[in-house]
């Protein structure tokens, strides 16, 4: 029987919330039914390419640059006719982005799917300008697609156009985890806190990109706040991004540098999370925010801000409060969350809540298969 040939596009490949699922994703796919290449306008360090290029999974770099956007579709039309895929699976941040759905029917390829996985643009001198182009590209381009996927209400309303939603609706596809990869080990642990130096103390944990998005400048603030009531407090931030020198500076600023671990990206997060006693997550904007389900996975408790969408919450340990409510109230929210009593039962509730990958996968492998089409 003939492969299906799939083609995963992003605009960017590196080490985010994108690529850690669809590395997910793949890993538990049928590669006998189904071949898996990933095309990008930019291909960036990542710690997903080595372990799925042994898969056999292929890697495209179109012109290296997001910005050239004609050169990005010249090149994307060439690989898409030259592979003859039979779907395009585009995971998208906004809306001009989804031209390339369009760039594969002119390919010729049958299913084009759209996949939501934001629900704001990041902050910018230019960003009224992005917001319009992002609306308008919308309701031009969003006809070139077969399928609208989302990971959150909220992330398909913001790349799909509201009378196109009404009329075709979208499949919802959790970012799913290895849950079990999660549960909590208590050994590991201990382990892990003693080669952080950070055993006795009360450790605030958080996993993103270093970005405007994520909102670490508030985090710092509010660890300063944690930090004047709870000395024996740490701050581990695990990620890299365009932020970390300003990152580092205010740390400094605020007195507490000595006190946070700019970490870098990990490959073995889970082992981070279990050294955590508390998940901080004020990002000012989430498609769904994979990295708070993956860390209630592990039992740790989660803050997360009011634009954390709602199916990120897969049990009582998330708690969700408002930016505005300020750093104090943060404070307290991180410094009276309550570990639960059996940490490791937490995965179950994640499981049980729809994120186990394996069922991710079986789904989109299904829809992979049958070519399927709204």
């Amino acid at each position: 029987m003939e492969k299906i040939k799939v083609c995963c596009f992003c605009e960017r490949w590196e080490s985010g919330g994108i690529e850690s699922f669809l590395s997910n994703v793949i890993h538990r796919l049928d590669l006998e039914r189904v071949q898996v290449d990933i095309a990008a306008a930019c291909l960036a360090g990542s710690v997903f390419t080595e372990p799925l290029q042994r898969l056999g999974v292929r890697f495209f770099e179109l012109s290296g640059r997001q910005r050239s956007l004609v050169e990005n579709h010249r090149q994307f039309l060439a690989l898409l006719r030259r592979e003859r895929y039979h779907v395009v699976h585009l995971n998208l941040f906004q809306g001009l982005a989804l031209a390339y759905a369009g760039t594969a029917r002119r390919a010729g390829v049958p299913v084009r799917i759209a996949h939501s996985h934001n629900t704001g643009l990041r902050k910018s001198g230019t960003r009224p300008l992005k917001l319009l182009v992002h609306n308008m590209a919308k309701y031009i381009f969003a006809r070139e697609a077969t399928a609208f996927w989302a990971c959150s209400r909220e992330a398909a309303g913001f790349l799909f156009p509201k009378g196109a939603l009404n009329r075709r609706g979208y499949r919802f596809i959790p970012n799913g985890i290895e849950v079990e990869r999660f549960r909590f080990d208590p050994a590991v642990r201990e382990q892990v806190r003693g080669e952080l130096g950070v055993e006795g103390q009360f450790v605030i944990g958080h996993v993103g990109r270093l970005c405007d998005q994520k909102n670490q400048d508030f985090l710092l603030e509010v660890f300063a706040q944690v930090k004047r009531r709870r000395p024996e407090s740490r701050l581990l931030l695990v990620g890299e991004g365009e932020l970390l020198g300003r990152l580092k500076e205010k740390a400094g600023e605020l007195g507490v540098a000595e006190s946070v671990i700019f970490y870098g990206p990990a490959s073995r997060v889970e082992r981070l999370l279990w050294a955590m006693d508390v998940f901080a997550f004020p990002s000012r904007f989430e498609g769904l925010g994979i990295a708070a389900v993956e860390a209630q996975a592990s039992g740790t408790p989660v803050a997360a801000s009011e634009f954390v969408p709602d199916e990120a919450c897969a049990g009582p340990i998330f708690r969700r409060l408002s930016l505005d409510a300020g750093t104090y109230a943060w404070a307290d929210a991180l410094l009276g969350a309550c570990r639960p009593a059996d940490r490791a039962s937490c995965a179950d509730r994640v499981k049980e809540a729809g994120f186990d990958i394996s069922g991710v996968a079986r789904q989109l492998e299904g829809c992979f298969v049958s070519g399927e089409m709204q």
